[in-house]
């Protein structure tokens, strides 16, 4: 059976039962590729259930409504809830989406990184959500043995914990300190 509209599960979201609206949440993530127009008529709906810590699911509102918003072109209300996803963020998976929100994720952070080493006596704060999916891909590239990749990238954001992690992890001690 396919589905010609979202807006059955979308009404789900005014329910009472937190269930009804989980299950909705997690239809929707299935089908916001096809359906962002549709789904981004009720994004306050999302943004509230995100926004509301008592909800079980807060985290997946948000990376719902970051794949929304991303579909709507508005990258950073899209990196904002992707953030608020926590682990749901997935930097392991390979889609447009997830690559987009990684290039912005690392062009902030490194623009973030460039402030504070710039201007040591008044760094500015890096969000902790933001750090730590700058550190999945940095584990990311080294799990896949993606070396110089890690190094670069150390190298662009000033860490050079990683830099120094991606030369000893890499069969190429010599090579990596050339490249």
């Amino acid at each position: 059976m396919n589905i010609t509209s979202a807006a059955g599960i979308i009404s789900l979201l005014e329910e009472p039962m937190p269930e009804l609206k989980i299950f909705a949440l997690k239809k929707l993530d299935l089908i916001v590729d096809e359906f962002w127009p549709e789904i981004s008529e009720a994004i306050q709906k999302i943004e509230i259930l995100h926004e509301d810590k008592s909800f079980q699911q807060h985290d997946l509102a948000a990376l719902v409504a970051s794949k929304v918003y991303y579909h709507l072109g508005s990258f950073s209300d899209s990196l904002q809830y992707a953030l608020g996803a926590g682990n749901l963020f997935n930097v392991n998976s390979h889609s447009e989406y997830v690559d987009t929100i990684i290039a912005k994720c690392i062009d902030h952070y490194t623009e973030l990184r460039i402030k504070n080493y710039e201007n040591e006596k008044d760094p500015v704060e890096i969000d902790p959500r933001l750090k730590a999916i700058v550190d999945r891909m940095f584990q990311r590239c080294l799990d896949d043995g993606q070396y110089k990749q890690a190094l670069g990238l150390a190298l662009e954001t000033r860490r050079m914990d990683i830099f120094e992690k991606s030369i000893r992890e890499s069969d190429d001690v010599f090579g990596m300190l050339f490249f």
